[in-house]
C-alpha cells in the first residue's frame, strides 16, 4: 500500500523524537526555573518529586493564590471553539507553508513547556521494590474516533475501585474544565449500596480547575517565548500532567484530542506506556488529518509505542467496506510502529446482554450485562500451555452507560485490565509476567463498570413516566413534578458522526422500544450533516426539529438552521428518488405489495434551542 510507505520518513523522525524525550534537561537555567516553581517546606527545602524537583501534593490551605484554569486559558487559541484548519495549515502530512506556521502542530512547544515545569509526565523503570516499578505514573493512552471518553471512564473506574490513585485526562468537557482533569481513588469508606457498588462514584475524587500562580507564570513565560503559538489544548495537557504528579497518581488514563501522532498528548516515552487502546475509527476530522481514511488511521496509530501492548476495539459500524479497510490499515500501521497487537488469542472477553433495562431512583436507565473473561488457566497468561483456557463470569453487571456500543467499549476495557492484572508488558524489557496490578479483581471490575460515567453519552435529562420511580431526593421529586405534563423522556447525546448516530439510535431502540421518537438536531459546521440526517431518517422519527447551539462557548463553529434545512432537503430528495426506484421495480415484477411508501416526519426549524425542545414535545403530542 502506498499510504503506509509514505509515512516511513516520519516514523524515523518519530523514533528520534521518542529517544530525545528521555534526554536529561541540558543546562542549569531550565533546572533552576523548575526549582523556582517547586513549593518548599518549613525549613525552606524543595519538596522532592521525580528527578529531585517539581511540585508536591497540595496541603491544606494551598488554595491561596490559585488561578482559575478556564479564565487563564480563555485568551489562547482554542480549536474546539474555532474548528481545526485543514492538514495543509496544520502540517500533519508535511512541513506547512511559512504563511501557516502559526497554525501548525508542533510537539516541540509542548516538550519545552514540560521541561520548564520539571517533566512531570515521565515515568521510569527502576529496581523492583515489591510494590511497583519506578516513581511517577504509568499511562494508558486512548485514541480513536468514537468511544474514547467511555473507554477512559471504564478503565479509570476499575482502577479506582481497585484502590489505585488514578488520574484521567479527557476532552472536551460538557460543564467545566474540571471534568477533564480528575485524580484519586474511590476511598474504602465511600458509601455503598446493598450490592457493594459505590453510590457516589465521584466521592473524594479531586477535580481540578485551578493552578498555582507560579505554574501560571512559567506558562506565560513559555507563551511569550513561543510568540503566542501555544494553544489552549497544548497548555491544558501540560497542566494536567503537573496536577497528576502533584497528586501522586499511580496510573493515568489519557484521551487523545485529535488524531494522535501530532496530538499534544503524544508526549509519553515507551517505558511510560502501560497500554495503548484504539477505539472505533471513522472519518471525523478527515480534512485536518490528511483527507483520507488511511491518513486518519496513520494519525491515530502515531501513539503506538515499540513493543507496548495495543488493544483494538472491533469496527462494527459504518460502511462494511470502510470497516474492512480500517482493520487492514490498523494491522499495517501498528506493525509498522512496532506495537504489540493483543488479540483474542491472548485473552478474550465476551458480553451477553440480558435484555433487561432498569431505572434508578435518579431516573437513569441501567442495562444488565453478563461478561465472560477467557484466560490461560496456568499461573500466567503466557505459559505456552495450549488449550488451557479458563472462563470466569461477571453476571448481572448493572451498567449506567447503556447501548451496544458501550458493551463493546467495556469489553475492550476489561481486556486491558485483565492483561495488566496478570503483569502483561510489565516485566524487564517489555516482557510479560512482571509486576502484577493484583488489586484488580473480578469484584473491582464489576464496581468499575457499574460506576463509569461519561457526560453527554445518552444522558437522561428527564426519564419517561415509567422511569420516574419514587426517590428520597427532594430536588429530583420537585423537578419531576414540574415536568408532570411531559410524558416523554428527554435524552441528550453528543453523537455527531454517521457511526455515532447509528450507535445512538440502536441504544434508543433498546431503552425505548416501540416508543414514538422526536429528534432535535444541532451540529458543528465541520460535521457531515447529510450523512447524520440520513441516519436520523432510518430511525423513523415522528418529528425532527433543526436548531442551533453554541459550540465550546461560542458560535463560530455552530451550524446555522438554514444549512441544516438545506441538508435535510438534499436527504429528502435522495430518499424520494430511492422510493420512486423501489416502486418502479415492484411494479415491473407485478408485486406492488413489495413497495412500502416512506412516511416523512414533520420537520420544524427553531433557532432557539429551548423552543426546539418544546416544539419536539408538542410535536409528539400532536402525533398521538
Amino acid at each position: 500500500r502506498a499510504a503506509p510507505m509514505m509515512g516511513s520518513p516520519r516514523r524515523v523522525a518519530g523514533a528520534i523524537a521518542r529517544a530525545v524525550r528521555t534526554a536529561w534537561i541540558a543546562g542549569g537555567e531550565a533546572r533552576s526555573r523548575a526549582l523556582r516553581c517547586a513549593p518548599r517546606d518549613a525549613a525552606g527545602r524543595v519538596t522532592r518529586w521525580h528527578r529531585g524537583f517539581g511540585t508536591a501534593a497540595p496541603r491544606e490551605g494551598d488554595d491561596d493564590g490559585m488561578v482559575d484554569i478556564d479564565a487563564f486559558l480563555a485568551p489562547y487559541r482554542n480549536y474546539e471553539k474555532t474548528g481545526l484548519p485543514d492538514f495543509r495549515r496544520l502540517g500533519t502530512l508535511n512541513r506547512t507553508d511559512e504563511q501557516y506556521k502559526d497554525d501548525a502542530y508542533d510537539l516541540r512547544r509542548v516538550y519545552d513547556l514540560l521541561r520548564a515545569l520539571g517533566e512531570p509526565h515521565l515515568w521510569e523503570k527502576t529496581e523492583h521494590t515489591g510494590a511497583r516499578w519506578g516513581p511517577g505514573f504509568q499511562t494508558i493512552h486512548v485514541a480513536g474516533t468514537k468511544g474514547k471518553g467511555s473507554t477512559v471512564g471504564f478503565l479509570a473506574g476499575i482502577l479506582r475501585a481497585s484502590g489505585y490513585n488514578t488520574a484521567t485526562y479527557k476532552s472536551p468537557h460538557v460543564h467545566s474544565v474540571a471534568e477533564r482533569i480528575v485524580c484519586g481513588p474511590i476511598p474504602p469508606d465511600a458509601q455503598l449500596d446493598e450490592r457493594g457498588a459505590h453510590l457516589d462514584p465521584s466521592t473524594r475524587l479531586a477535580t481540578h480547575g485551578k493552578i498555582d500562580a507560579e505554574t501560571a507564570r512559567i506558562v506565560l513565560d513559555a507563551q511569550e517565548k513561543e510568540k503566542g503559538k501555544l494553544t489552549y489544548f497544548e497548555i491544558l495537557t501540560v497542566l494536567a500532567m503537573v496536577k497528576f504528579r502533584q497528586l501522586g497518581a499511580e496510573m493515568a488514563v489519557v484521551e487523545c484530542g485529535v488524531g494522535g501522532e501530532h496530538d499534544a498528548t503524544n508526549i509519553f516515552t515507551q517505558e511510560s506506556i502501560a497500554a495503548v487502546v484504539m477505539t472505533a475509527i471513522g472519518k471525523d476530522h478527515v480534512d485536518a488529518l490528511g483527507g483520507t481514511l488511511g491518513h486518519i488511521v496513520r494519525a491515530k496509530c502515531g501513539i503506538v509505542q515499540m513493543h507496548r501492548p495495543t488493544f483494538v476495539a472491533p469496527q462494527t459500524r459504518g460502511d462494511v467496506l470502510q470497516r474492512d479497510d480500517v482493520n487492514a490499515l490498523l494491522c499495517s500501521e501498528i506493525w509498522a510502529e512496532g506495537g504489540r497487537w493483543i488479540t483474542e488469542y491472548d485473552l478474550d472477553v465476551k458480553a451477553f446482554p440480558t435484555g433487561e433495562i432498569e431505572w434508578t431512583a435518579e431516573g437513569k436507565p441501567v442495562q444488565l450485562v453478563d461478561y465472560e473473561i477467557w484466560t490461560d488457566g496456568s499461573d500466567d497468561l503466557w505459559s505456552g500451555k495450549h488449550l488451557a483456557w479458563v472462563k470466569r463470569d461477571l453476571k448481572g453487571v448493572r451498567m449506567s452507560l447503556v447501548g451496544p456500543h458501550q458493551r463493546e467499549n467495556a469489553v475492550n476495557a476489561l481486556r486491558v485490565m485483565e492483561f495488566i492484572r496478570c503483569g502483561g508488558g510489565q516485566g524487564p524489557e517489555d516482557s510479560d509476567g512482571g509486576y502484577r496490578w493484583s488489586k484488580i479483581t473480578d469484584g473491582t471490575m464489576r464496581v468499575g463498570l457499574e460506576n463509569a460515567t461519561s457526560p453527554g453519552c445518552f444522558e437522561t435529562v428527564l426519564p419517561p413516566l415509567r422511569g420516574r420511580v419514587w426517590t428520597d431526593e427532594v430536588a429530583t421529586r420537585e423537578r419531576w413534578s414540574r415536568s408532570i405534563d411531559v410524558e416523554c423522556g428527554i435524552v441528550a447525546d453528543g453523537a455527531h458522526t454517521v457511526e455515532s448516530a447509528q450507535a445512538f439510535f440502536e441504544t434508543v431502540g433498546e431503552i425505548f422500544p416501540g416508543d414514538p421518537l422526536a429528534v432535535v438536531v444541532a451540529m458543528a459546521s465541520d460535521k457531515d450533516r447529510a450523512g447524520f440526517l440520513m441516519e436520523v431518517i432510518k430511525a423513523k422519527p415522528e418529528v425532527i426539529v433543526l436548531t442551533t447551539v453554541p459550540i465550546a462557548g461560542g458560535t463560530e463553529r455552530s451550524m446555522s438552521t438554514s444549512a441544516l434545512k438545506e441538508a435535510w432537503d438534499f436527504c429528502e430528495e435522495k430518499v424520494r428518488g430511492a422510493e420512486a426506484y423501489a416502486k418502479k421495480k415492484a411494479d415491473e415484477k407485478g408485486k406492488p405489495e413489495l413497495f412500502n411508501p416512506w412516511s416523512p416526519p414533520r420537520v420544524l426549524v427553531e433557532d432557539d434551542f429551548d423552543a426546539a425542545i418544546d416544539a419536539a414535545v408538542i410535536g409528539l403530542r400532536k402525533g398521538e
